[in-house]
C-alpha cells in the first residue's frame, strides 16, 4: 500500500491510503489531499508500507494554498530597485512567491524550474516581481490572510505589440508573452490567475491613441483565451516623462474602463518621487498602496470612501458666451479636489491657442478655470508632470487623471 501522511503548521491534518495493484511493473495510485487557502504551512510525506513496516519515500515542505496574479509591461512595471535604495524588498513576505524567473533568455527561463521567495529589487532575474507588486501583494496578504503567487513577465523599452501572443506558438520563449504564459502554465497557475497588473505606454509615444486601443483590446482578448479565471486588469495610466510628452496615449488609457469593462485603471500624478522616467521608492512603494486598494475593492468586496477614487474627468465646457471661462467637471460630484500652487500651467488649450489659464479655483466635483482672453480652442489638457507637481489630488492625496477632452458649448 500506500500512504500520504499531510500535516498543516506541524498538526495532524488529513491521511490518505491505496492499494498498489502492479502490472508490467507499474501500480498507479491516485489520493487527493484537500488543503485550504490561508497562512498555513503544508507538509506532504509519501510512505510505502510493505514487509511489516513503512518506508518514506517522498516529502515535500512549505506547501501553501492562495490567489495568482501576473504583472507586465515594460520598466515600471519591471520596478526593479533603479536608484540603489535597498528598500524594494520592504514588503516581501514568505507567503508571497514567485515562479521561475523573469529573465529574457529562452533557456535561462526553462532551467529555472522551482518557486522563490518574491523579489522586488531584481530586475529580470529569478522571484522577480516588482516593487510596487510586492506591495500590493503584502497589502492583500496582511488584510485577508491569502497567501499570493506572483510572476512579473516585463520587458523595458518595449512597444505594446511586443506583449502580443505568437498565435502559431504561445508558448514561443523568444516572446514576453510566450515567457510569462509558459511559467504559469508550469507552475499550474494559468487556469486560475485572478488578474494581470500593467504599466505599459511609454515606448508608445507617437503611436495613434485609436490604434492603441484596439491594439490593447486584442492584448485583453488574448489574456481572457489563456487565462481563463481572469476577473480584473489593473493598468497604471503612464507618466509624462520617459519620451512621453503629449496627452494621447495616456488619454486612450483613462478610457480603458470605458471601452473594456474588466480594467480598473490608476493614476500616477501626485508622486513626486520620480526621476523624469522611473520612481524611487517612495514613487512605486505608493503605487503599490493604491494598487492594493484597487485590487481589495475589485477582487474582495472591499468598499473604499468615494473620497479615494482617484479623480477622473467627465467633460469640459465654457460657462459664458464670451468662451473666456471653463468648467471641469468630474466624474464624482461630490469628489473634494485639490490644486497646488501654480496647477493653471499644467492645464492647456489646444489648437495651438496663444490664450493660457491665468486661475483656476475649485468646488466640490469641479474645477471652474479663467482665461487670459476669449479663445477659439476646442480642446483642454491636464498635462501632468515629470518629476514634480503642482497636482490636482482628492482628500487621500490621489493624484487626478491627465486628460485632454473637447470642450463643451
Amino acid at each position: 500500500r500506500v500512504h500520504l501522511v499531510v500535516t498543516r503548521n506541524g498538526a495532524a491534518w488529513w491521511s490518505g491510503a491505496s492499494d498498489l495493484n502492479y502490472s508490467g511493473g507499474f501500480a498507479p495510485f491516485l489520493l487527493v489531499a484537500p488543503i485550504r487557502a490561508g497562512l498555513h504551512d503544508y507538509s506532504f510525506q509519501l510512505l510505502l508500507e510493505g514487509g511489516g513496516g513503512l518506508l518514506s519515500v517522498g516529502q515535500v515542505d512549505e506547501v501553501i494554498c492562495g490567489d495568482a496574479y501576473l504583472v507586465n509591461g515594460q520598466s515600471n512595471a519591471l520596478a526593479a530597485d533603479y536608484h540603489n535604495e535597498g528598500l524594494s524588498n520592504s514588503a516581501q513576505s514568505r507567503w508571497i512567491r514567485s515562479y521561475g524567473s523573469s529573465t529574457r533568455v529562452a533557456a535561462e527561463v526553462v532551467l529555472d524550474d522551482v518557486w522563490h521567495l518574491a523579489d522586488g529589487a531584481l530586475g529580470n532575474d529569478s522571484g522577480t516581481v516588482g516593487t510596487w507588486a510586492l506591495r500590493a501583494a503584502r497589502i492583500l496578504v496582511d488584510r485577508y490572510q491569502i497567501p499570493i503567487a506572483m510572476m512579473n513577465g516585463s520587458v523595458g523599452g518595449t512597444a505594446l505589440y511586443l506583449h502580443k501572443r505568437d498565435d502559431l506558438n504561445p508558448e514561443n520563449l523568444d516572446t514576453i508573452y510566450g515567457r510569462l504564459l509558459y511559467r504559469a502554465r508550469r507552475a499550474g497557475v494559468d487556469q486560475d490567475v485572478r488578474a494581470i497588473l500593467w504599466h505599459q505606454g511609454e515606448n508608445n509615444v507617437g503611436t495613434d491613441p485609436e490604434a492603441y486601443l484596439r491594439s490593447y483590446g486584442e492584448l485583453l482578448g488574448q489574456w481572457h483565451e489563456d487565462f481563463p479565471a481572469l476577473e480584473h486588469v489593473f493598468s497604471f495610466q503612464v507618466r509624462r516623462g520617459c519620451s512621453i510628452r503629449d496627452v494621447g496615449i495616456r488619454e486612450a488609457q483613462r478610457q480603458f474602463p470605458d471601452h473594456f469593462p474588466e480594467v480598473i485603471a490608476l493614476p500616477t500624478t501626485a508622486i513626486n518621487a520620480h526621476d523624469g522616467c522611473h520612481f524611487k521608492y517612495a514613487g512605486y512603494n505608493k503605487m503599490g498602496l493604491w494598487m492594493g486598494a484597487a485590487m481589495s475593492a475589485a477582487l474582495f468586496g472591499d468598499a473604499p470612501p468615494r473620497q479615494a477614487v482617484p479623480p477622473n474627468v467627465d467633460h469640459a465646457r465654457f460657462t459664458n458666451s464670451a468662451r473666456d471661462q471653463i468648467e471641469i467637471l468630474f466624474r464624482h460630484p461630490g469628489h473634494v479636489l485639490h490644486l497646488d500652487p501654480g496647477i493653471e500651467d499644467r492645464l492647456v488649450l489646444g489648437d495651438d491657442a496663444k490664450e493660457v489659464v491665468v486661475k483656476a479655483s475649485t468646488t466640490p466635483g469641479r474645477i471652474l478655470l479663467q482665461l487670459s482672453a476669449p479663445t477659439s480652442a476646442t480642446t483642454l489638457a491636464f498635462i501632468g508632470h515629470a518629476r514634480q507637481g503642482p497636482w490636482i489630488t482628492n482628500n487621500f492625496g490621489v493624484g487626478a487623471f491627465t486628460f485632454e477632452v473637447p470642450i463643451l458649448p
